[in-house]
């Protein structure tokens, strides 16, 4: 049935979100779909710490991540609910953000805060066993995205800086769970990273809306396809830069210095899909639709485990 078709009688969710047996399975998939499990893959930035401080067959360690895990992908889907009902009436305008559950009106407010406040509550479960400087990031995070929907995405820079921060505290609260050091080469690299997917990202939703790109996000009034290349140039090089100081120092295996080929080949394939037009608005998705960048991923985890794992553990400082 089309959008555009007149709905059956009782197939629509009331306004205060409740309804018959019938419909809850329907409220219940439209909070699935807005907390954006495919996103998940984001959250991996938590066992950055992990696998860098030597970590990574420690048991209690990887338990304490996974449940880092966990309580992000909790924390990030409410992030994206709270986002997406506060521009709700934005994104209905928008090609492909008017699919959403909540501009469509399949998830109403009051199911939208009922979800919240469940995932919340699991998130508190499960983050609680790994102390207070975790809750205390955890808590960070949530104040950051709630800081950037209202208000902090409307400004210039400061979105893409607050974007690079979320990947930053899922570093920083990785390592608080699993009670490891966090080396400054590993911000640095996250960091840098960040700041280049988000440029990307900005550049891809600019030239895909054209002149009326500022109507779906008001940003895009202080943004230029050339401000964001630049930006884009000095994040990759700052990537390429911090990624190599970061296997080069003394802290890792010599061997490491040959997985900047795999670093460096997957940000040139990241930036040939960006400037094909190739989905690059969405980096998480694009990461499992484009092959050779999931393969170039992939191979980075695997040879980057192998030499840390045969190459003993780090000589001292």
């Amino acid at each position: 049935m089309s959008d555009n078709q007149p709905s059956r009688p009782g197939s629509q969710t009331p306004p205060d979100g409740t309804g018959d047996a019938a419909t809850r399975p329907a409220v219940l998939w439209a909070f699935l779909v807005s907390v954006r499990p495919w996103e998940w893959t984001k959250n991996l930035f938590v066992f950055t710490g992990l696998l860098f401080a030597y970590r990574f067959c420690d048991v209690s360690a990887i338990g304490h991540a996974a449940h880092a895990f966990v309580a992000f992908c909790g924390l990030s889907g409410i992030a994206y609910v709270i986002n997406d009902w506060h521009d709700r009436e934005q994104d209905q305008k928008h090609p492909h953000k008017c699919r959403r559950p909540i501009a469509r009106g399949h998830l109403s407010g009051a199911a939208a805060v009922a979800g919240i406040a469940v995932t919340m509550l699991c998130v508190v479960a499960v983050g609680a066993p790994l102390g207070w400087s975790f809750a205390a990031w955890g808590l960070g995070y949530f104040a950051l995205n709630v800081a950037y929907s209202l208000w902090l995405k409307r400004v210039i820079f400061l979105d893409l800086f607050c974007l690079a921060a979320g990947f930053l505290i899922r570093l920083y609260a990785g390592c608080a769970a699993a009670d490891v050091p966090v080396s400054s080469y590993a911000v640095g690299c996250t960091a840098s990273l960040a700041l280049m997917l988000g440029a990307g990202k900005r550049r891809a939703e600019l030239l895909a809306h054209g002149g009326d790109s500022a109507r779906h996000r008001s940003v895009f009034d202080s943004y230029t396809p050339r401000l964001l290349d630049a930006t884009l140039g000095v994040a990759v090089i700052a990537t390429l830069v911090s990624y190599s100081l970061f296997v080069m120092s003394r802290k890792h295996p010599q061997a490491m210095v040959g997985t900047v080929v795999l670093v460096a080949f997957g940000v040139h394939r990241y930036l040939r899909l960006l400037y094909g037009g190739r989905g690059a608005d969405q980096p998480a998705r694009l990461v499992w639709k484009d092959r050779l960048l999931l393969m170039t991923c992939i191979c980075w985890g695997v040879v980057s485990l192998a030499i840390l794992t045969l190459c003993g553990h780090p000589k001292p400082r």
